[in-house]
Formats: C-alpha cells, sequence, structure tokens
C-alpha cells in the first residue's frame, strides 16, 4: 500500500491535495509513460522501415478518485472544489511526491470532472482527463542553481573590525570553470546569466567537452546583465536599471558563437570567459532535470 504519496493540483488560484482525505485517489493513468511517435519510409521491395525521425507525443493523464463525506451536501461542497480546480481550457500544475522526491507537470484540462454515483450515497467516484500541450516531462519541483566565480560572503555576527586592519564583506570565487550535472537520461536546456560586476567586452561560455560555445558581441556596463534561455525557447534578454531589452541581435555569429548549449545527460563542464574584463564578472547557471514518469 503506498503510504507516502500526494498528489497537488493547482490551477493558480486555488490548489487541492487529491490524497488527503475526504479526497481519495484510486488510480492514475499517464503518469508513468511516455508514447515516442516513430516516423519511417519504406522503399519498393525494402525489408523493414528506415526511420526518420521521433518524437515524444503529449502526454495523456487520468485521474480517478473518490471522495467520502457524511452528508449530500458535503459531496456536493467538495464537487464544486474539484469543479473549480479543474477549469476547462485551463492549465493546471500537478505536484507528486514519492519516495522523498517532488516533481511537477503542466497540463492542460481535457475533460472535466465526471462523476458516478456509488451504491454508497455518501461516497462519489469520479474521473478527469488532462493533456500536456507542451513539455511532457515531469521536472524537479526546484530549479538547480550552478555558480560561477560568485562572491562567498565573509560577513557575520558578531561583527569584530579590527583596528586599523579593517574587516572583509566577501571574497570572489577565482574559479572560471564548473560542473553541471544533468541527472535527467536525456539532453535538456538551461538558462544562464552574465553579470557584470564592471566593464565587460564580449562576455561567452564555452563547453570544455564539446568545444561548442555562446558568444556575446556587447560591452556589459556594470549592473548589466544577460540571460540566455537554451532548448525549445531560444532568448536572449539583456537587464539594465530594470529595463528589459530583446538582445538575440547582439550574437557573436562570424566568430561561431551562436550555439545554445545544452545540458547533456552526465557531467557538462563549462568555462565562461571575455575579451575584457572576464575578471569583472560572474555565470550563474539554472536548470530543471527531466524525468519521463513518476
Amino acid at each position: 500500500m503506498v503510504t507516502d504519496r500526494k498528489i497537488i493540483v493547482s490551477n493558480g488560484n486555488t490548489s487541492l491535495e487529491l490524497t488527503m482525505k475526504p479526497y481519495y485517489v484510486k488510480k492514475t493513468v499517464g503518469f508513468d509513460m511516455l508514447e515516442v511517435q516513430i516516423v519511417t519510409t519504406q522503399g519498393f521491395d525494402q525489408d523493414g522501415a528506415t526511420e526518420l525521425n521521433s518524437y515524444v507525443l503529449p502526454r495523456d493523464m487520468e485521474i480517478h478518485g473518490e471522495i467520502k463525506a457524511e452528508s449530500t451536501h458535503q459531496i456536493q461542497d467538495m464537487r464544486d472544489k474539484l469543479f473549480r480546480l479543474f477549469i476547462p481550457k485551463h492549465q493546471v500544475t500537478i505536484t507528486h511526491y514519492y519516495g522523498g522526491r517532488n516533481r511537477v507537470i503542466k497540463a492542460s484540462v481535457e475533460k472535466t470532472p465526471k462523476f458516478t454515483f456509488s451504491d454508497v450515497s455518501k461516497v462519489q467516484e469520479y474521473i478527469v482527463q488532462l493533456k500536456t500541450t507542451g513539455n511532457p516531462y515531469w521536472m524537479d519541483h526546484a530549479e538547480s542553481l550552478v555558480q560561477m566565480a560568485n562572491i562567498v560572503g565573509g560577513f557575520h555576527f558578531p561583527v569584530v573590525i579590527p583596528k586599523d586592519k579593517g574587516m572583509t564583506f566577501g571574497i570572489k570565487s577565482p574559479s572560471l570553470i564548473a560542473n553541471v550535472y544533468n541527472k535527467s537520461a536525456i539532453k535538456i536546456g538551461m538558462r544562464f546569466t552574465f553579470i557584470a560586476n564592471g566593464t565587460v567586452t564580449n562576455p561567452q561560455l564555452f563547453n570544455v567537452n564539446t568545444r561548442e560555445f555562446f558568444k556575446m558581441n556587447c560591452v556589459m556596463k556594470p549592473g548589466e546583465s544577460i540571460t540566455v534561455q537554451t532548448g525549445t525557447d531560444k532568448t536572449v534578454t539583456r537587464k539594465y536599471r530594470g529595463v528589459k531589452e530583446d538582445y538575440l541581435g547582439r550574437i557573436d555569429i562570424p566568430s561561431g558563437g551562436n550555439k545554445f548549449l545544452e545540458l547533456e545527460p552526465g557531467d557538462n563542464l563549462f568555462r565562461y570567459a571575455a575579451d575584457e574584463g572576464e575578471n569583472m564578472m560572474s555565470v550563474k547557471i539554472y536548470f530543471c532535470n527531466r524525468y519521463a514518469g513518476v
């Protein structure tokens, strides 16, 4: 018997744990399987077929549940909560907890809850159908962060400032290289941010393993940041003094630095650099591991 499994669904306005009394989940469908579409071609008199491409189909999901109450009035209240949760043409976020791991997925409501009256008047079963229209993979509940050449704090309490010596409030890590470990079984996108603490010319991120790199053709001012999103959605955004700007046009294409770097399964070794001001910048790398099922 599953004892620590939790399924929490949220639509942004309301949230409900479907595995906590008086709600029960009897069965889930599509939580642990992905379907792959393989595109093939077959020539005349050819045995078998030639694979042209393959891709993961949207994930079809079902939640089979049950509600129990002391009166039909309570039953109707709980039905209304489910209807307010699973709204037509809306997305929901499903959080799945099991075995100490929290994973999430976004899905659209394909069919709102359908209820079945049972022989017991205070018990009703329901089924709701969902479909992932975007990313079909489960993801970590929170992003992972790898910081390169970040500031290590030296400030602590109680504060004692030696006379005539001063005090060090922080030390910049000298490391220009960091390993990013992708626990996923597939290649995934990431988001990395160049942060300028002084004047920086043409910042870049270099993959030590593949020799590929991403490079900007610009001069960064102190306090400026450039965020690059890789994977399916490729964006480059500059932020300075609270104002954001599309910076795709500033990618250094002539040098070959237009590779939107992704994370291979396992270890990924990156180094950051700049034509000038390398010691005045730092880099943050954000990513979410992806999983075929839970």
